[in-house]
């Protein structure tokens, strides 16, 4: 068994041999993207699990609603249809996807009416009724949510309606029934915890973003060009987080706005959304500042010494924005993060750095000013403040 064991990267003594620290590099980032991986798993997880509860408790709601009131047919189906559409809808876009929702059914349910009296039912009638919807969709709206609302509705009145059944007017009122018993689950009934559910989007943003950003300070600090770019292709990559932060935002303001029992966090979210905003330019200006930080190195200019730091105390400020923005304390050591970053940076430009060192340090300022601005200062206060740390 000792082949087997030494085939295994084993010793004789059976301690592991010397790796390249290179490959142990390669091992830690792959081990880091993995616990990443599985932290966002488990974050939605817990979300869509609340979502599955909406779903399954607006369903059976609409259901019985729709059975009770006294238009409604024998079998309601589009009423859970609706209802369960609506919860499952893009947060921060319900009510228009409850208006969708109603105009697609009424647009299905006409034209399938209309086409069964004129060519009965089968395979090719049901195929031609769905692209006539749709076609006719298109042509009144464009809206690819209606479209596939009254896609779905043809098909599904085709195979269950009679011709000429009269049952448009009381199925329409079915969808209007589940897509309003929907929208009254998610924000009245059972609602999400808005707060909540936009810190666990604005983590993964935050936390990459201030992980990167301390990476390329430290490896400015040592010359290691290839841990810098590999920095800005993390940054590059970050497209996903912020789709997720923009639409938790959305649906949060959406929760607030309607559940009366969620307007106390109005304040509490409106500072969210307002560091959102700037922290969209901390993105785009922190991709800038690594690729001028690889230019820097690769083209052989001096890096002063207090750049490195300046790029660090970036990133410790967007850690510590993220900190204060959970625990809702004023964010003090952020603002004081941000403005020792550009002190640093100053003094690094008074060595008369190289063309891309200038842009790093002019950058530097950019990140410090819109970080300032997320924490509730104003964009003149926070001009005055990047300027009078820099001198």
């Amino acid at each position: 068994m000792r082949w087997l064991r030494r085939s295994r990267g084993e010793s004789a003594a059976g301690s592991p041999p010397n790796l390249n620290p290179r490959v142990e590099e390669v091992l830690d980032t792959w081990r880091q993207r993995t616990r990443s991986t599985e932290r966002n798993r488990r974050r939605q997880l817990a979300i869509y699990a609340v979502v599955a509860v909406q779903a399954g408790l607006a369903a059976g709601l609409a259901w019985t609603v729709a059975r009770r009131i006294g238009v409604s047919t024998h079998n309601p189906i589009f009423a859970p249809i609706a209802a369960v559409g609506t919860v499952a809808a893009a947060v921060g876009q319900r009510l228009r996807r409850v208006v969708e929702l109603i105009l697609g059914v009424a647009l299905g349910i006409a034209i399938a009416n209309a086409f069964l009296a004129l060519i009965g039912r089968g395979a090719a009638q049901i195929g031609l009724i769905v692209t006539a919807t749709i076609l006719i969709a298109v042509v009144l709206t464009g809206r690819g949510g209606l479209i596939t609302q009254a896609g779905g509705t043809a098909v599904l009145a085709s195979a269950s309606m009679k011709a000429a059944s009269g049952v448009e007017v009381t199925q329409l009122v079915n969808a209007v029934t589940g897509g309003t018993i929907g929208l009254l689950v998610v924000i009245a009934l059972l609602p999400l915890n808005p707060l909540r559910v936009v810190h666990k989007a604005a983590a993964p943003v935050m936390n990459r973003l201030a992980a990167q950003l301390t990476t390329t300070g430290r490896a400015l600090a040592d010359h290691d060009a290839p841990s810098i770019q590999k920095a800005l292709d993390e940054l590059r990559n970050m497209g996903d987080e912020l789709t997720r932060f923009s639409d938790a935002l959305e649906g949060a303001r959406e929760v607030v706005q309607l559940s009366p029992e969620r307007r106390h966090w109005r304040n509490a979210l409106q500072q969210y959304r307002d560091g959102a905003e700037h922290l969209d330019r901390v993105l785009l200006a922190s991709r800038g500042l690594t690729r001028k930080s690889v230019a820097l190195i690769v083209d052989g200019e001096t890096v002063p010494p207090l750049l490195p730091e300046a790029i660090t105390s970036l990133g410790l400020a967007v850690r510590d924005l993220d900190r204060d923005f959970i625990a809702g304390r004023e964010p003090h050591r952020t603002r004081r993060l941000s403005l020792t970053a550009v002190c640093h940076a100053s003094r690094a430009g008074r060595s008369d750095p190289g063309l891309s060192g200038t842009a790093v340090v002019a950058l530097v300022s950019t990140i410090a000013g819109e970080l300032l601005q997320a924490t509730m200062i104003g964009r003149a206060d926070a001009t005055r403040m990047i300027r009078q740390a820099a001198d």
